[in-house]
């Protein structure tokens, strides 16, 4: 489904006119409406959804710091897949090292402090808008220069004019197209009286979903095996 056929389908379960709606007033309103409720839908509690993984989101190249900015606007959360690490590529291509995710208040007791051979291993976390790794980067480290990569689940793309062609990120689409019509109704008063059955509809397809998001789990590749440690993977190559 196009978010062009989102609106239109939005609007015809709301009012049940077949309208194309293409400027105006109902039309910002029901885009407005597809672009919150979509970004509810990827914040939906204790749901991580496949269709927004990314197993290897880059933060940029390692500097002389131990803590780098993470985009909240783009990225939900780091994965806690069981398995998952936060990988930099070393500058030759080849090379990588791959860092644990921690909890954050667990952190400091892994931290290298100034002794650069610390045994304690290659860990990192987050803590607010910012990945932090247990030692200070230097030029002197096979990791200066390096590109990190994350895995983390994103959130959609926010909806604009020139991308009402492509299509919704919603694993389910109808069920964006119902949510925002059970919204629609809910603040007109002629047809409120449309909004518990609209959205008992919203609520059944949500399910749904999070029942086929879980049957996927044991689907899902993982990009790589973890190492927690320093290795070569002719893949990244």
């Amino acid at each position: 489904m196009t978010i062009t056929e989102a609106i239109a389908d939005t609007y015809l379960k709301a009012t049940g006119k077949t309208t194309a709606l293409t400027t105006g007033t109902k039309f910002n309103k029901i885009v407005g409406l597809l672009n919150f409720y979509q970004r509810r839908w990827a914040r939906e509690p204790e749901i991580d959804w496949n269709s927004l993984y990314n197993p290897a989101f880059s933060l940029g190249t390692v500097t002389a710091t131990d803590t780098y900015d993470i985009d909240t606007s783009s990225i939900r959360k780091l994965s806690d897949r069981q398995g998952d690490t936060v990988r930099i590529v070393w500058s030759n291509g080849v090379g990588y090292t791959d860092y644990d995710v921690i909890p954050h208040d667990t952190l400091k007791d892994f931290s290298w402090g100034v002794n650069k051979e610390s045994p304690k291993g290659y860990y990192c976390a987050q803590i607010g808008s910012q990945l932090i790794f247990n030692h200070e980067f230097t030029s002197d480290d096979a990791q200066y220069g390096g590109e990190i990569f994350v895995p983390c689940y994103t959130f959609p793309d926010a909806i604009v004019s020139t991308s009402l062609s492509e299509d919704v990120q919603v694993d389910d689409p109808d069920w964006l197209v119902l949510r925002c019509a059970a919204e629609y109704v809910r603040t007109d008063l002629t047809r409120q009286g449309q909004y518990s059955n609209i959205l008992q509809e919203a609520n059944e397809a949500m399910q749904r979903m999070i029942d086929d998001n879980g049957a996927q789990i044991d689907d899902v590749d993982k990009p790589w095996t973890p190492s927690s440690g320093i290795g070569y993977d002719s893949a990244w190559s």
